[in-house]
């Protein structure tokens, strides 16, 4: 057996099974690194999976990319249409890029059921939805039927549903006003065939969902006009510069925003969860560090006189910080094994049972999301070892400076 694993191996043994002061700071080394491990797998999968989740909602309602006349940016309504037989599509249209590409119309109404009224922002989608994407949400109901694309179907949120006292299979008076064509609404009796809650709270709040030509009709305009364009693209697409692509071959009138231009607010919150999640690991990092300098400084300490008596014999100080390097490693893999079988296990608690609950108004989900990215675990790992032994070099230098008389006591 190696000379320098016998020797760290039978230290190693000793510091778990003898009661001394060293054995007590190791031991708190050990649970300050698992302790750590277990902040940090924590932070990054919540923290990471509430982005993706936040993202996956607001993509799922907006898109990726939407297309409109520059005079629609600025309101959710659809205030004037956009020609599909002027926006060049087989000019940027690319299926390798696109997973899904619908039209919309977003109109204001006002909904009355018996004494109780409320507005919002009815949205006209048509069959190429991707509604599956919905199933999540849909709490109640069925989907709208692509097959009758005329029918008066309607798909309400669960705040809306409280509001008006609807239930599935209720009816609910709508009113549309556009009074630089008329001074009358126009109303239409829609059937309530579905209810859902996405937990987004601005979203459920304003939006209900309807078939795209209903709206069509309700405004006058002809099958090839539409409020506008979404895009969902996929994922390995969804960092490109595809939609400066796409914004290059529409007219001059027609703009394309992100889904980041769209909700700026809530992007840029939730990018500062990456910053958040880079202190929480800066600052456990540096403690458990801090622990396991410490513990090996007491160590060496302890072990002075075992130092000068190898000196004696001949070992050069080489073999000896071999020895201190397997015995540090033994201590951060020993806390590593016990803190990510701890930190995977509440995760996967989490994940399964959906213990800890949110508030959606301000967080945007009803449950705190957890993401297991076996590269992040791995990164986080690699880190604290590598950052461990570069730490580990500090103690070292106390080895190096000792005197081997004075250590032995010898006159």
């Amino acid at each position: 057996m190696n000379f320098e694993f016998f020797i760290s191996k039978r230290i190693s043994k000793a510091l778990f099974n003898e009661n001394n002061v060293s054995t007590r700071i190791i031991k708190i080394a050990v649970t300050a690194i698992a302790l750590g491990i277990i902040i940090i797998l924590i932070s990054i999968s919540t923290g990471f999976g509430l982005q993706r989740e936040i993202k996956k909602k607001i993509i799922t309602l907006s898109g990726d990319l939407k297309i409109s006349f520059y005079d629609n940016n600025n309101s959710y309504i659809s205030v004037k249409p956009v020609n599909l037989l002027q926006i060049n599509k087989e000019k940027w249209y690319d299926s390798k890029k696109i997973e899904h590409f619908y039209t919309y119309v977003n109109k204001a109404v006002l909904f009355k059921n018996q004494e109780k009224f409320d507005g919002g922002i009815l949205k006209g989608l048509d069959s190429a939805f991707p509604f599956n994407n919905l199933k999540n949400y849909l709490i109640n109901g069925r989907f709208l039927d692509s097959s009758n694309p005329e029918s008066l179907e309607i798909i309400i949120s669960t705040k809306t549903s409280k509001k008006l006292s609807l239930k599935v299979g209720d009816f609910v008076s709508s009113f549309f006003y556009d009074f630089s064509k008329s001074k009358f609404p126009k109303k239409r009796l829609f059937q309530v065939v579905g209810i859902y809650n996405t937990g987004f709270g601005d979203f459920d709040e304003n939006f209900s969902f309807t078939n795209i030509k209903v709206l069509q009709k309700v405004n006058g305009w002809n099958d090839y006009e539409v409020g506008g364009v979404e895009l969902i693209l996929k994922n390995q697409f969804k960092t490109s510069n595809y939609k400066e692509v796409v914004y290059n071959s529409l007219p001059s009138n027609i703009d394309v925003q992100a889904v980041e231009e769209l909700y700026n607010g809530i992007f840029n919150w939730i990018s500062m969860f990456d910053f958040n999640i880079l202190v929480v690991l800066i600052v456990v990092v540096f403690v458990a560090l801090l622990n396991i300098t410490i513990a090996i400084i007491i160590l060496i300490i302890e072990k002075s006189k075992m130092i000068g008596m190898m000196k004696i014999f001949g070992a050069p100080y080489r073999k000896i910080y071999k020895i201190f390097l397997l015995v540090t490693l033994n201590i951060i893999v020993k806390g590593l094994i016990i803190g990510n079988m701890i930190g995977l296990v509440l995760i996967y608690f989490q994940h399964q049972f959906k213990l800890i609950e949110l508030d959606s108004n301000n967080y945007f989900v009803d449950t705190l999301p957890v993401e297991i990215s076996i590269p992040n675990i791995i990164f986080v790992n690699f880190l604290i070892i590598i950052f461990s032994v570069i730490a580990f070099w500090i103690p070292m230098l106390i080895i190096s400076r000792m005197e081997i008389v004075k250590v032995l006591k010898i006159k």
